[in-house]
């Protein structure tokens, strides 16, 4: 379940960086297609022969420019609300190609168009460029933008009575294109999976340096942090914060006695046991160092928690540590005591105060809770 939710938070993260990457280069994508149209209106016949549709081609094509625009990507959605944008992006990109591409073999078909065919040829060898090195996050989609773009007029370039020496040229760069699309489509996915694997590293590192290794609790330094945000968070909303301090009894006796393996396992078994019983929504258990642990519980007078402390401490005594060592038992002292801020200035007074209930605990007899406010 674990490995399907990271697969899932994975393929969500790859495809909202796709959906970064079109809308930051779709943005200026389409004003392109506006210019290439006014360049070729300007200094070829078009719009003296036809000036319709030299207009309505105009309209089209800043249509699907300011689509290009106005079309943000959702701000909150999980992977369906992203494919659907991206899907509409890519409707965009191929309408866009299919509409030049189509003019190009208009020019092609017209003889009274014959001077506009090297400019608007141009504008498609530029335009299959730009989808094959620009928008390469999807393959398919973009070979379907190229070809929309391209492959009409080179057809109908190796027809009988067509110029075979540019039916020529123009296959030998469809193929640079789609050669290009492919080292781009590589290069864009091979840097994602490096941006990702940096990711895992940094989160990797990231929870080693907040989590003890033995036991897979919170080390202290995550447990000072937390407890310090927590204390924050009571100070402003006043809301309620126990914290326990644990100590395991006459540990150095069970490592003296047993060897350090031994008390490595009782570590851990402690550890599991600790959490099995504080997994409360947002509580935490923390190795502090040693045999020492400690727990922070939200929502809790210091008698609530003093409670569920001591129904931890009997239960620990039903533990079996060590399955082959059944008559090794663990006992515990704990200090509990809840935040006042009036009385608690920070947290490391807080721990302080708790600890020292801790001490009076181990200096009572041992196996025992003792509250900070008695």
């Amino acid at each position: 379940m674990e490995r399907d939710l990271d697969s899932t938070g994975m393929n969500l993260r790859r495809l909202a960086h796709e959906v970064a990457e079109t809308r930051r280069r779709m943005v200026i994508g389409g004003s392109f297609y506006v210019l290439g149209w006014v360049l070729v209106c300007l200094f070829t016949p078009v719009v003296r022969t036809y000036p319709w549709a030299s207009a309505a081609l105009a309209l089209v094509f800043i249509g699907l420019a300011v689509a290009r625009v106005v079309i943000r990507p959702p701000a909150e959605g999980g992977a369906a609300v992203l494919t659907r944008w991206l899907d509409l992006q890519w409707i965009i990109i191929q309408a866009s190609a299919a509409t030049w591409g189509g003019v190009v073999f208009w020019t092609l078909i017209d003889p009274v168009l014959a001077d506009a065919r090297v400019a608007l040829l141009i504008g498609a060898a530029g335009f299959a460029t730009a989808i094959a090195n620009t928008y390469c996050m999807r393959f398919w989609p973009s070979m379907l933008a190229i070809m929309a773009i391209y492959l009409p007029s080179t057809m109908l370039m190796w027809t009988p009575d067509r110029d075979r020496a540019v039916a020529f040229s123009l296959t030998v760069y469809l193929v640079y294109v789609i050669s290009s699309l492919v080292r781009s489509h590589r290069d864009f996915h091979h840097r994602l999976d490096f941006e990702e694997e940096l990711r895992q590293q940094r989160d990797r590192y990231e929870q080693m340096s907040r989590t003890d290794d033995l036991t897979g609790l919170a080390n202290r330094r995550q447990f000072v942090t937390e407890l310090e945000r927590r204390i924050g968070e009571c100070q402003r909303q006043g809301c309620r914060l126990s914290l326990l301090v644990l100590d395991i009894d006459h540990f150095k006796q069970i490592n003296d006695a047993h060897g350090h393996s031994v008390g490595d396992r009782c570590l851990v078994a402690f550890a599991d046991q600790l959490r099995h019983v504080f997994a409360g929504q947002h509580e935490l258990c923390a190795r502090l160092g040693g045999e020492e642990f400690a727990v922070i519980v939200p929502h809790h007078e210091e008698a609530a928690a003093a409670e569920r402390a001591d129904a931890f401490r009997i239960g620990l005594g039903a533990v079996v540590v060590v399955p082959e060592r059944t008559d090794l038992r663990v006992r515990v002292s704990i200090g509990v005591g809840a935040f006042d801020a009036a009385r608690h200035g920070n947290a490391d007074h807080f721990l302080s105060e708790v600890d020292g209930a801790l001490y009076r605990a181990k200096g009572g007899g041992r196996d025992r809770v003792c509250r900070a406010s008695v």
